[in-house]
């Protein structure tokens, strides 16, 4: 029998969340039974990573929100690829995928909703509301997202499958030679408590949020450090803070990093403060290594963390919270291990990627089979 043939189309391919899971079901779907693909509006760091495991990607040089010349340039890749199944990840690759099919005889159409958007958006929902006729399955990264996602667009519930993302854990194993090489080209002892903030510096990372949390414990003498690495809009708040305010000097601000996995080796707690998620990978990926995390009570993230198992939580935007939790973390890591130690067990038991990779083999399969 002849492989699925699988056409991923995704906005970008910069390092962040929604991009990772593409990347990981690209390279870890069944050969022998799928054909994948993978196509985006814009192009960025995965491209190259997923060129190097053999996947065949197309970059569509999409100069804007608003540049549909390249609309042709996809309905004739979409026509030359013939996949089964097209599968759209984030809303302008939606948008562009369902406008390019809309005129073609496509075998199916999935969509995956990897945020639950708080941003003044209605024209996006009211075009997937009107278009969902379109679209054969949505998937939904955790129940928040799909209950956001149904309620802002007017979709029936039954319309939706909820698929965690996932996360390779062997792969955040505790790593002590790259925390005492980090620690050391940081200059961070080993008995000072670190934070790591990982992701886009943007609003609604709540980064802002971090920054007022760190002045707040600056002020009171606490010997606490923070790692920030990521990029973003906001990146020259963090630089500026870095280099101009006094709680700076506690402060490292790494920009991009692809060393996650070892800066979370060398970190002894996440901070995740976001205004809203879809799912919070980094949260998954920080239990994954063993870490505590300072978690907001956010849409998604409260679907991935366990409040005072897993995680503190706290509201978003709440400076003075955060500040509190980070410095009863520093001050009692008998409850940071505890925390640590039932997130590991919490993420091997719910979000390990490779259930995530069978839930979608098994949805192909079962959409293919209906015609």
């Amino acid at each position: 029998m002849a492989s699925m043939k699988i056409l991923h189309l995704i906005t970008e391919l910069a390092p962040a969340g929604a991009e990772r899971c593409v990347y990981e079901l690209a390279t870890r779907m069944d050969p022998a039974k799928f054909d994948v693909s993978v196509a985006a509006l814009r192009g960025g760091a995965f491209a190259d990573r997923l060129c190097e495991a053999g996947i065949h990607v197309d970059i569509l040089g999409v100069r804007g929100k608003f540049d549909v010349g390249k609309l042709p340039k996809l309905r004739k890749l979409i026509r030359g690829l013939q996949p089964d199944i097209l599968h759209t990840h984030l809303f302008h690759a939606d948008f562009a995928g369902r406008l390019a099919a809309w005129p073609m005889r496509l075998g199916h159409l999935v969509h995956t909703v990897h945020i639950a958007e708080e941003r003044f958006r209605p024209w996006q929902f009211a075009f997937q509301r009107i278009t969902d006729g379109m679209c054969d399955t949505i998937i939904a990264v955790s129940p928040s997202a799909c209950d956001h996602h149904a309620r802002k667009c007017r979709i029936a519930p039954d319309r939706y499958v909820v698929i965690p993302n996932g996360v390779d854990v062997a792969a955040y194993s505790r790593d002590e030679q790259a925390r005492t090489r980090l620690r050391k080209e940081w200059n961070v002892a080993e008995r000072e408590f670190l934070l790591a903030f990982v992701g886009r510096c943007d609003h609604q990372k709540g980064v802002d949020t971090l920054l007022e949390a760190m002045r707040r414990i600056n002020r009171t003498g606490e010997a606490v450090k923070l790692v920030i690495a990521g990029d973003g809009p906001q990146a020259e708040m963090v630089r500026r803070f870095v280099s101009d305010d006094p709680a700076g000097k506690n402060v490292l601000y790494l920009g991009f990093s692809d060393r996650v996995a070892q800066l979370l080796s060398a970190a002894d707690a996440l901070a995740m403060p976001s205004r809203w998620e879809g799912f919070g990978l980094a949260a998954a990926e920080a239990m994954a290594a063993s870490l505590p995390l300072i978690a907001t009570s956010a849409s998604g993230i409260k679907d991935v963390v366990v409040a005072d198992e897993t995680a503190l939580v706290i509201r978003p935007e709440d400076a003075e919270g955060l500040a509190g939790c980070i410095r009863h973390l520093a001050d009692d890591r008998q409850l940071a291990d505890r925390l640590g130690k039932a997130g590991r067990k919490r993420v091997s038991d719910k979000f390990d990627v490779a259930n995530t990779v069978a839930a979608h083999e098994a949805l192909y399969l079962s959409i293919a089979s209906v015609q």
